[in-house]
């Protein structure tokens, strides 16, 4: 059996390895995004769009499995360690909540996929749209 620690070393290793490197590129995807547009806003819209769209999508889809990942591994040591404590009856609450925690960044994980399909698709019509013409 695994046993986990929860410490302020723990907290600030999760904060310097995983939060605040994702703040960072956020934040300069933000930059990058705002530049490309302002660039590329009189040339062809449908094509900025789907360059901006496509991005975005692939950067969804990056940070959703990073937090999925690692609110699984939380919820697995959340849970084993209430069991192992034989605290499931005072915590039951925190208990079942952390068991089904994994499903959010599951559900956005989904829905960054569905919406990066739907713009390969439309990059498909541009495609066409571009030939025919």
């Amino acid at each position: 059996m695994t046993q986990t620690v929860y410490s302020e070393e723990n907290m600030r290793v999760l904060l310097y390895y995983v939060i605040i490197p994702l703040i960072v590129i956020i934040i300069l995807f933000f930059i990058g995004t705002k530049i490309y547009e302002h660039y590329n806003k009189k040339k062809d819209l449908n094509r900025t769009n789907f360059v901006i769209n496509y991005w975005s999508n692939v950067m969804g889809i990056i940070f959703t499995a990073i937090l999925l990942s690692v609110s699984i591994g939380f919820s697995l040591a959340f849970t084993e360690n209430v069991r192992a404590l034989n605290a499931v009856d005072e915590n039951i609450v925190f208990y079942y909540f952390f068991m089904v925690f994994p499903i959010f960044p599951t559900i956005f994980l989904i829905y960054y996929i569905y919406k990066f399909i739907i713009n390969i698709k439309k990059k498909e019509k541009l495609d066409e749209e571009e030939s025919e013409e």
